[in-house]
């Protein structure tokens, strides 16, 4: 697997202290449901795919045009609001602080690189549901840096439409993607944070990486939601492991604008579609549940200290 340009830059909305942000609002959710809805009005349901590449020893390029077409992508795009949802499998040892029940990791770096007809664009703003205050080796100063949570074997998550989920445990995302022209080129360059090996707090052992495959998923927004509130890992994780519930994928998903999706591009391929044996759920299914997301305006995810 190509290696990518070791210049990491923390997002910018991170800072050096902890804080809380907000969950997930009812407007949020509600938007959630409205998008969802565009969606199916338009035809065409996203369906979730496993990428082909995987991150290996803790960093690695992701091609997605392995999976996916490039007009399919953009189509994408569109019918996520300019959002790229990703599913993570974690596959780390259940080692030190970290169990079958629970494991983590911490990201230091995530960026999106584009090429289409009109030129290259990039984008390094990522997004997780939690966050932890961790050095990173060969440091002194703790940053917050967003992080992961999963579990060992199958979570028996079943996604829209029959999607089997069950090996992803966490979501992560990229929002505003923005670009014009015809996508020629899509590259995901992820790194994961290197944690002291010795000295190191609890929450430093258990974000820390055990060097083997990563994999990560390309998902639909129904998915996405199902996956962020499954919260894998969370409530298992142990207690003197401190980390703060941050972004919300459900609460991206709601703030993106709906688009029209674009009429297919047969040259290159069926637009995403939902499988045959899979209908597109009916509008009422849908519409409950919005209802059903308005009345969970919140989780607590924070962990205290033991």
């Amino acid at each position: 697997m190509r290696q990518f340009l070791r210049v990491f830059r923390v997002p910018s909305r991170l800072h050096s202290s902890m804080k809380h942000f907000p969950s997930k609002s009812p407007l949020s959710i509600l938007g959630c449901g409205l998008l969802l809805l565009s969606s199916l009005a338009g035809g065409q349901e996203l369906v979730s795919r496993t990428l082909t590449d995987a991150i290996y020893k803790g960093d690695g390029v992701i091609d997605l045009l392995k999976d996916i077409s490039g007009s399919q992508l953009t189509q994408y795009f569109n019918q996520t609001g300019g959002l790229l949802l990703l599913g993570a499998d974690i596959n780390e040892d259940n080692s030190g602080n970290e169990s079958n029940s629970s494991l983590g990791i911490a990201i230091k770096q995530v960026q999106l690189s584009i090429s289409t007809t009109d030129g290259d664009f990039t984008f390094g703003d990522f997004y997780t549901s939690t966050t932890a205050m961790l050095r990173e080796a060969g440091g002194t100063t703790s940053s917050e840096y967003y992080t992961m949570f999963g579990q060992g074997g199958s979570s028996q998550l079943t996604g829209a439409g029959g999607t089997d989920l069950s090996s992803f445990d966490d979501v992560l995302w990229l929002q505003e993607i923005m670009l014009t022209g015809t996508i020629t080129r899509a590259e995901l360059s992820i790194a994961f944070l290197e944690t002291p090996k010795s000295g190191s707090s609890d929450a430093e052992s258990f974000f820390d990486f055990s060097g083997g495959f990563e994999d990560f998923a390309l998902l639909s927004t129904a998915d996405a939601i199902l996956l962020e509130e499954a919260a894998i890992g969370v409530t298992e994780a142990p207690s003197g492991v401190t980390f703060e519930s941050t972004e919300s994928a459900t609460g991206a998903i709601g703030a993106a604008a709906p688009v029209s999706i674009p009429d297919p591009v047969v040259s290159e391929g069926t637009a995403l579609a939902s499988p045959p044996a899979a209908p597109a759920p009916p509008w009422m299914v849908v519409a409950g549940l919005a209802g059903l997301l308005l009345l969970k305006t919140g989780k607590a995810r924070a962990h205290a200290s033991a």
